[in-house]
């Protein structure tokens, strides 16, 4: 839902913030108070066009942030998801926008985005009736939706036992599709990669095999060297010249010389010992010195051949990969490709066989999905017309038209028939609609005015469960052109609507009013010579003197006042039994 909404210097808001609820929450004011101004705010948010003369005038740019939880719009969630977006575990969601020189920067979960994101976004967080492009009735591709959420739970699982096979179905079509290579094109392949395998085997590579080479190429490189410096250690270490002893002979005589005084000094015993043992290791020091001297030998052939494998292995490293593992890594998954397209046919006869089969399942699905929607629509078409006289709409028709078209490569269904088909199964559905007696159904999105799609929307939102799944859902228009008994229908209506999420609702009626939850009034002011708009949220006696000033009492008239405060409490007695009866 709609949490918060900051608003700063546009058009008459200089500066706005507001904190939401969930519930029905309505907003009133006088004729040309701005009452449509949040409305307009939550538009330019989610991406509405707004022009550079939206700005306040003398201000150089105006900014809008809306602040929603989003955990019971889970496709917006999917998205922020898949975006790496998402801002908490609440599913928080900050949509922001500047307008500035003409120029809109948008923001989601303080990053920068494209109008485009925000958009797609917001759709799944707010449904705006009015004269604007939110009111999902509109577009035919919801109205299927619609119908399906009237079912319920038992329908709504035959669509997810379809969706999930059709899924499969169009994974299986794809390979099929990948697998269909020309035939050229696939004995080249073929060629490629035999000759790719062989040469890879061709080498022997060994995991770490280069490494080992390298550390003996240095070694043969620099052999003359090692041989000198090992010599020379040999000699230091125990070759004794002229009056010079060598470092064996030095260690020995010390120690002997310090166990020759330990009678006198038993501390210098430990220090004996460990020259002793110092004079051992370096004896076996120089031993395995002399053995490695005597092995050590410069080896030109050996080198060679060193330097050419290296030169082989680095050949194919500009081929195949950056390491001896990544060019026997390349070997691997080459020769599984040439496994496969070698064995093609083999493998293709079981993919066309796992195709039909997954084709006739979805097929069936299908039917079954179709033949629920057949009866859901006669039902609709009944509830949605006995709905709409409660609006004041009597005369008006409502009915679901499903059409289905055939398709060669489509999924069987009945009569022997193959109908083409998307995530939604067979059938393309719209409403038809006509608001007056005598005139002929048609397509809803064609005839229906603003007013009358707000009241339907109203109707659907309440037979239809969740709907389109959009959990904040705003009607800028839904009085018009009513009032009396009918108003008071829509007002129970809009309380309905409430209980799953919330509804803001702009009005000029009372009797609809009267049923918020909260009520916020605007107010136009001049400050400093300068209009402003201003927005109140109204305590129970501030509403009395909103629904007073409704009615047309003015500030004097306490016959008026006791009027309103009447109809507040009557109101509020009206939407606890509403809501008591839907629990």
């Amino acid at each position: 839902m709609l949490r918060e909404l900051t608003v700063e210097n546009l058009a008459l808001l200089d500066s706005l913030r507001l904190d939401f609820g969930p519930g029905f929450t309505v907003l009133t004011g006088e004729t040309g108070a701005g009452k449509s101004i949040i409305i307009d705010a939550l538009n330019a948010v989610l991406g509405e066009r707004v022009g550079a003369e939206a700005i306040r005038s003398g201000e150089s740019a105006a900014y809008v942030e809306a602040v929603f939880t989003a955990a019971d719009a889970p496709r917006a969630l999917e998205i922020l998801e898949s975006l790496g977006l998402r801002e908490d575990e609440e599913g928080t969601v900050i949509l922001s926008r500047e307008l500035a020189s003409g120029r809109s920067h948008y923001r989601v979960n303080r990053r920068t985005a494209t109008l485009s994101l925000v958009q797609q976004i917001g759709s799944h967080l707010v449904d705006i009736h009015g004269q604007h492009e939110h009111q999902t009735l509109i577009h035919e591709e919801n109205h299927l939706s619609f119908l399906d959420a009237f079912g319920g739970p038992e329908h709504l699982d035959l669509r997810s036992a379809y969706e999930e096979l059709y899924g499969a179905f169009q994974q299986a079509l794809k390979a099929l599709d990948d697998l269909a290579l020309d035939e050229r094109e696939r004995a080249q392949r073929v060629d490629m990669l035999r000759f790719q395998v062989e040469e890879i085997q061709a080498a022997g590579l060994e995991p770490g095999e280069e490494e080992t080479l390298g550390t003996e190429r240095t070694r043969l490189q620099h052999a003359e060297r090692i041989r000198e410096t090992v010599a020379q250690a040999c000699e230091l270490l125990d070759g004794d010249k002229g009056d010079a002893p060598s470092a064996v002979s030095a260690v020995q005589t010390a120690g002997q010389e310090l166990r020759g005084l330990v009678k006198f000094e038993p501390l210098l015993g430990e220090t004996a010992e460990e020259l002793a043992e110092a004079g051992v290791a370096i004896q076996e020091a120089v031993r395995t010195l002399s053995g490695y001297l005597g092995g050590l030998e410069a080896d030109p052939d050996r080198l060679e051949q060193i330097e050419n494998r290296l030169a082989d292995i680095g050949k194919l490293k500009r081929k195949y990969g950056d390491t001896v593992a990544d060019i026997l890594a390349f070997g691997e998954r080459a020769e599984a490709e040439l496994s496969e397209l070698e064995n093609l046919e083999v493998h293709e006869e079981q993919l066309r066989a796992n195709l039909e089969k997954l084709r006739g399942e979805a097929g069936k699905a299908a039917q079954a999905l179709s033949a629920s929607r057949v009866k859901l629509a006669k039902s609709l078409k009944t509830v949605v017309e006995a709905e709409l006289s409660g609006l004041g709409m009597a005369a008006a028709k409502f009915e679901v038209q499903l059409e289905h078209e055939e398709d060669a490569e489509g999924l069987p269904g009945s009569g022997g028939k193959r109908w083409k088909a998307s995530r939604r199964g067979f059938d393309l559905g719209r409403f038809l609609f006509c608001a007056n007696a005598g005139e002929e159904l048609r397509p809803l999105s064609k005839v229906a005015s603003g007013g009358e799609l707000s009241r339907l929307m109203l109707v659907f939102k309440s037979v239809c469960s969740r709907g389109a799944e959009i959990p904040t859902i705003v009607f800028d228009e839904v009085d018009a052109g009513i009032g009396g008994r009918v108003a008071h229908s829509v007002g129970e209506k809009l309380v309905g609507v409430a209980r799953a999420g919330q509804v803001l609702c702009v009005t000029h009626l009372p009797q609809i009013a009267r049923l918020g939850d909260r009520h916020l009034r605007v107010e136009k002011h001049v400050e400093d010579g300068r209009t402003v708009a201003r927005v109140e949220v109204l305590s129970a006696e501030g509403r009395v003197d909103e629904l007073a000033r409704m009615l047309g009492a003015d500030e004097s008239d306490e016959t008026g006042r006791r009027h309103a405060a009447e109809l507040l409490r009557d109101g509020e007695k009206d939407r606890r039994r509403l809501r008591a009866a839907a629990s």
